[in-house]
């Protein structure tokens, strides 16, 4: 599932600490800077993009734009 960071703090390794998925590439959000979405990290109020795993990559380069969070609370739009 994507998950959103900014730029700086980035997404880390599998198998640091719990984390467990594998990002390796992103996308920016619909209207990146001034978009609504905003990093995920508790101290960090970044504007954020938007890290996809292998399979999502691969559905964006064919034209997919909408993904799901890892909490289903929300969806992102890609540019």
């Amino acid at each position: 599932m994507a998950l959103v960071r900014c730029k700086q703090c980035g997404v880390q390794k599998p198998g640091s600490g719990q984390y467990t998925r594998h990002y390796v590439g992103s996308v920016q959000p619909v209207g990146y800077p001034n978009t609504a979405l905003v990093c995920g990290r508790p101290t960090c109020d970044q504007p954020g993009i938007i890290w996809l795993e292998r399979s999502e990559q691969q559905v964006y380069a064919s034209g997919q734009r909408v993904f799901q969070l890892q909490t289903n609370a929300t969806k992102v739009r890609a540019a």
